[in-house]
């Protein structure tokens, strides 16, 4: 007895096994929810610091050292790295065709993303607890 394939799909989606829904709905989702999480916690940290008179580096530390201010601004930026990555990948996923580069260029973003938030985490972790 034979398996019945899909008619409608191309040669090469029928050899890979892959839809569009077995990939790329995650990742469109991800992005989505990265997104929706970046609008609340970007504002407030927009109108937390704009709230400041005189914006320098000492009250900038000060606001940090607030334990709900560090908490949402590691949030802020977690989920904009993330985010950043995410995007980035589709780019190059869509324009570079090149499948050494392509691959190279993926891992170099999500190398980067992780450095990113281990910097973000130092940083904060530094100010909160000296």
């Amino acid at each position: 007895m034979t398996q019945q394939t899909n008619s409608f799909q191309t040669d090469t989606a029928k050899v890979k096994g892959l839809g569009s829904s077995k990939s790329g709905f995650g990742h469109w989702w991800m992005q989505r929810m990265s997104a929706i999480l970046l609008i609340p916690c970007g504002l407030y940290v927009l109108f937390g610091l704009a709230g400041a008179e005189i914006l320098n580096a000492q009250e900038v530390v000060n606001w940090l050292s607030q334990p709900v201010n560090a908490a949402v601004t590691l949030l802020f930026a977690l989920a904009g790295s993330y985010h950043g990555a995410l995007g980035i990948q589709v780019v190059v996923e869509d324009y570079v065709h090149n499948h050494a580069v392509n691959l190279t260029l993926r891992y170099l973003t999500q190398i980067m993303m992780i450095v990113m938030m281990m910097t973000s985490i130092f940083a904060l972790a530094t100010i909160l607890f000296g």
